[in-house]
């Protein structure tokens, strides 16, 4: 019970944070503030995103590699494009 515990305040405390650097990237660059109630949104958003593009990519690569036999560096592909969009998609949050 108490990994669980643990394991929730850690991901309250790594949401918070995510939101409150949010924010200073967007006060650092010189844009419009938003609330704390949009940039949560945002953030949840993609978080959500991540996730699932996290469980998408590893679901490929393990098809790649177990099922259809291709090498590792090639079943790999897609989690590497799955990180570039994700820090993409960072990147972009930060500027709007």
């Amino acid at each position: 019970m108490s990994g669980f515990i643990g394991d929730l305040l850690e991901g309250i405390a790594s949401f918070v944070s995510d939101v409150w650097l949010l924010r200073r990237q967007r006060a650092s660059r010189g844009r419009a503030q938003n609330t704390w109630k949009e940039d949560a949104a945002d953030i949840a958003l993609f978080d959500i995103r991540v996730i699932g593009l996290s469980i998408l990519a590893l679901a490929a690569a393990t098809l790649m590699f177990f099922v259809l036999g291709l090498p590792l560096w090639i079943s790999l592909a897609p989690v590497a494009a799955g990180a570039v969009y994700c820090g993409y998609r960072w990147i972009a949050l930060a500027r709007a």
